[in-house]
C-alpha cells in the first residue's frame, strides 16, 4: 500500500482507525490520527506539507513495542503484519477539519547547504516523505595556503589547520547542528537519519 492509497483511504474514512506499521513504529495519519487523539491517546500530532502529494498531512506514531500498552484490550476489526483498523465510531469530517486546520504547519528549517550527500526518508512504494541534507564535512587543508599580496612583495604563507585544529573543528560543527536539531518536530526516521549523518561526519574525522 502506498502513501497515496492511505490517503484515499483516509478520505472515505468516516468510522475507523487504520494504523500503519513503518519500521518500528505505528504510524496514524489524517482522519484516524483524529479519532486516535479523542479515543484512545492524546499523542501530539504533526502536520507537514508532503510535496510529491502536494498537501497537508496530519501524522502521530508510537513504537512497536508500545503497541500493548497503548492500545490495550480494545478490539481490532482486522489486522496484518502492517496494518490494524480498529473501530472509531462516527468521526465528525466538519470537527475533524476544523481540528486539522488550527494545527500548525511544520516547516523544517531550511539553513543547512543545499551541497554535499542526500539522504531519503523511504516510505511505501518506494515514495520518499522528505529529504534530509545533513552539513558536509569541513574539508581538511592539506597545502599551505597563500594570502594575496602587493606586486614587489614577498608572498605570505599561512600554515594549514593541524589535525587537532581540524578534529575541534568538526566536533564543534556536530554540536552546533545537535544543538540546532529540533526532535520535537521530526519523525523517528527523520531522528535517525539525522543521527546517521552525524555518525559519519565523526567517522570520516579518525585517523
Amino acid at each position: 500500500m502506498t502513501m497515496n492509497d492511505i490517503i484515499a483511504t483516509e478520505r472515505r474514512n468516516t468510522d475507523k482507525i487504520y494504523l500503519y506499521l513503518e519500521g518500528i513504529f505505528w504510524k496514524v495519519y489524517e482522519r484516524s490520527a483524529f479519532a486516535f487523539i479523542h479515543r484512545i491517546s492524546r499523542y501530539k500530532p504533526s502536520k507537514r506539507f508532503v510535496k510529491y502529494l502536494d498537501a497537508e498531512i496530519v501524522s502521530l506514531g508510537f513504537p512497536d513495542a508500545s503497541r500493548a500498552k497503548v492500545l490495550g484490550d480494545r478490539p481490532l476489526l482486522s489486522a496484518s503484519d502492517d496494518r490494524l483498523v480498529l473501530d472509531a465510531g462516527t468521526i465528525g469530517v466538519e470537527e475533524y477539519e476544523r481540528w486539522k486546520e488550527a494545527l500548525p504547519l511544520i516547516v523544517p528549517k531550511n539553513n543547512l547547504p543545499a551541497a554535499g550527500p542526500v539522504y531519503t526518508a523511504t516510505l511505501y512504494g518506494g515514495r520518499t516523505e522528505r529529504q534530509v541534507v545533513p552539513p558536509p564535512v569541513p574539508e581538511t587543508e592539506s597545502v599551505p595556503r597563500h594570502e594575496p599580496v602587493a606586486t614587489g612583495e614577498r608572498v605570505a604563507m599561512q600554515p594549514a589547520k593541524t589535525a587537532a585544529e581540524n578534529d575541534r573543528s568538526v566536533d564543534e560543527t556536530v554540536l552546533r547542528d545537535l544543538r540546532n536539531f529540533s526532535v520535537e518536530n521530526a519523525t523517528p526516521l527523520e531522528c535517525l537519519l539525522f543521527v546517521s549523518s552525524l555518525k559519519k561526519q565523526l567517522n570520516g574525522n579518525i585517523r
